[in-house]
């Protein structure tokens, strides 16, 4: 019998970042997740106050940081846990 794991993580992109303004997020926390085949995966969690380690960063949604995780990186990708989508669709 063969499982197939659905991948939990979507790549952050305009439309996940429009739909948390919208929400009225006001910041993104940047927790880095893994390494693997040289690229490194950060989540991204809205509206999170803590910091629960010294290598994650809260960044205001509109800065500018925040915008350059939209611009391509074949070294760096940004992605979002099911559990922080499940409200897009409202």
């Amino acid at each position: 019998m063969s499982t197939t794991e659905k991948n939990p993580y979507h790549l952050f992109n305009k439309l996940i970042w429009s739909n948390w303004k919208n929400q009225a997020v006001i910041c993104i926390k940047v927790e880095e997740l893994s390494q693997m085949n040289g690229i490194t995966f950060f989540e991204l969690i809205p509206d999170s106050e803590l910091l629960d380690a010294d290598a994650e960063t809260l960044y205001p949604i509109d800065s500018d940081d925040v915008l350059d995780m939209f611009l391509p990186n074949a070294h760096v990708k940004f992605v979002v846990h099911d559990i922080y989508m499940d409200d897009l669709d409202d």
